[in-house]
């Protein structure tokens, strides 16, 4: 039967809840004990997903606070000197303007893609 008023409901299934949290938390831990590979798989690609997250949320960041900086200060590419098809290079992840390099793309692929050359490691 559903409620007509929201609040009642919202009440209810809170103290639903919280009569059941230690139901429910020892329910988790058994299951936790029995399937140790399971969590143990899970747990890693969580981890692998939340430093992909972070990546891309620093990559975000770049684009839209240091590229415009860097262009205007450099304008081409640090390594062959091109003025097209510029993008950003991260020496390291973080959010830190000298970590970033002001690259054309074809130098940022073989970078990437680790050719017999790495301009950054001189």
């Amino acid at each position: 039967m559903p409620y007509k008023n929201k609040e009642i409901q919202r009440e209810k299934a809170l103290l639903n809840y919280y009569k059941n949290i230690e139901k429910r938390l020892q329910y988790q831990r058994e299951y936790d004990k029995e399937h140790k590979e399971i969590k143990k798989r899970y747990d890693k690609k969580r981890r692998t997903l939340v430093n992909y997250n972070k990546i891309k949320a620093i990559q975000q960041y770049s684009k839209r606070v240091h590229f415009p900086l860097l262009k205007k200060k450099y304008k081409r590419c640090q390594i062959c000197g091109k003025k097209e098809k510029l993008e950003i290079h991260h020496k390291r992840y973080t959010k830190k303007q000298e970590d970033c390099i002001l690259i054309c793309q074809k130098c940022h692929k073989r970078i990437h893609r680790k050719w017999s050359w790495s301009p950054l490691t001189n």
